[in-house]
């Protein structure tokens, strides 16, 4: 079995256990009900500057471990005030 293949079975599971908890009937209610999403190209974009959207990923499917990370919330605070990882 390929890692793509062990992905979407595990998927499938977790689908079929969340379905049985949550019809999809409750779902659309519960959707309808949802505060509007914000508009995040207007917010992305606003007032001129760049705005990224990054993440702090540890590890990979595929690949497994990528960097050691001690604090990603150190890390992703780096990120948000512009600065290079250190």
């Amino acid at each position: 079995m390929t890692v793509l293949a062990g992905i979407i079975e595990g998927v499938r599971a977790e689908l079929a256990v969340r379905r049985a908890a949550h019809p999809e009937r409750e779902m659309w209610e519960l959707a309808g009900a949802a505060v509007p999403p914000l508009p995040a190209t207007e917010l992305l974009g606003a007032k001129g500057r760049l705005h990224v959207i990054a993440e702090v990923k540890r590890a990979g499917p595929a690949k497994g471990a990528l960097a050691p990370i001690d604090d990603p919330g150190a890390l992703a605070a780096e990120y948000e005030a512009g600065g290079p990882p250190r």
